[in-house]
């Protein structure tokens, strides 16, 4: 208490807003008009001081997503973030995790199929397909990503896409179901009416997009999108990026195996720079530019949309309880408990079949 008290006696004949250490890690400072600010930084607890105990900073930061979070929060450094690359030291640190550029790889045929879509006409219009393997880790696999052309000149072109007929849900901006879009008059012919911009998809035989009704802020989506990538020193992502063909320019049209566009704009997403009499009034800027943003928001509506681990099917369930049993060469037993399990399973069907039908 005498430290503190006379560290603002100190504060009072000095300059405003000039620091006065009490302890290590505790300062105080007064304002233009005189009030006294406390600062404490975590190198004032003793096991937490980076000289004695650096250990504790190295395991803490690995728990925050990005240098300018860790130093917001812990570091008390108000304007951090603001213009920050927000994917990219994450994605070059982790590149050989996060991006799988084996040429060979592909998606297993039973892994449960989704997408997200976002439609532009000056701008790009972009769609990402993934899959889910059986642990709930998501593959961005393939996309189409091309802008200048009318929904009938992409249509034919998504529709060609790979397993595109596999997809369980494709999730889109809901305001491309909204009939905005007036339809053309002709002398004599009454007038046709407004039509949807997905009205439009599916008269071109497109009929796969749903609306995103989620959270749609980027914000959010950001942090989602690195939650699905910390900690990787210690554990693999569980939001992979399948891409053999990476460049530093957009790459147009379809790309069956791939999301080079995808990670292309990643890479350059920044958050929203503040001036600096702009930090005198508001906190370090959260968020992210709308720019080049067409694939990521594409990302966003169908990992937003929570996607759900693929089901392994009642025939590989049985095969695997009873791999264990043929490996040793119990085969009887293997036999029996292969049929317990079909007739388990088929128990289950009916039973749930018949609530269904009572329903």
């Amino acid at each position: 208490m005498s430290k503190a008290l006379e560290a603002l006696r100190k504060a009072k004949q000095l300059p405003p807003q000039t620091p006065v250490e009490i302890q290590r890690g505790y300062t105080t400072r007064r304002t233009q008009g005189g009030i006294p600010v406390h600062r404490l930084h975590y190198s004032a607890h003793p096991e937490r001081d980076p000289e004695t105990h650096p250990e504790w900073k190295a395991v803490e930061r690995k728990l925050y997503t990005s240098q300018a979070s860790w130093d917001r929060e812990q570091e008390i450094v108000d304007e951090a973030g603001g213009g920050e690359l927000v994917f990219a030291d994450t994605l070059l640190t982790y590149w050989n995790k996060i991006v799988i550029t084996d040429p060979k790889w592909r998606p297993e045929k039973d892994w449960r199929q989704e997408g997200g879509f976002d439609h532009g006409k000056t701008n790009p219009t972009a769609l990402e397909r993934i899959y889910i393997d059986y642990a709930g880790t998501i593959y961005f696999c393939g996309e189409y990503y091309q802008p200048g052309k009318e929904i009938w000149q992409h249509a034919p072109v998504i529709y060609g896409m790979a397993d595109i007929r596999k997809m369980a849900a494709c999730y889109a901006d809901p305001t491309i179901f909204d009939m905005t879009l007036q339809q053309s008059q002709q002398a004599g012919k009454p007038a046709e009416r407004a039509k949807s911009v997905n009205e439009l998809y599916v008269e071109q035989s497109i009929g796969l997009f749903s609306p995103f009704v989620m959270d749609r802020s980027d914000v959010s989506f950001a942090a989602r999108l690195m939650a699905h990538w910390a900690n990787l020193d210690e554990r693999e992502p569980t939001v992979k990026i399948v891409c053999r063909n990476y460049s530093e320019k957009p790459q147009f049209g379809l790309h069956n195996w791939d999301c080079p566009n995808l990670l292309w704009e990643l890479m350059r997403t920044r958050r929203v720079r503040l001036s600096s009499q702009q930090l005198l009034s508001r906190n370090a800027a959260e968020a992210i530019m709308d720019k080049d943003n067409h694939a990521r928001d594409a990302m966003k509506y169908v990992l937003m949309s929570h996607p759900q681990a693929a089901e392994k099917t009642l025939e590989q369930r049985a095969a695997e309880a009873v791999k264990p049993l043929a490996e040793i060469g119990d085969l009887t037993s293997a036999l029996i408990r292969h049929q317990q399990i079909m007739e388990e399973g088929e128990a289950t069907y009916r039973a749930r079949l018949g609530r269904q039908r009572w329903r």
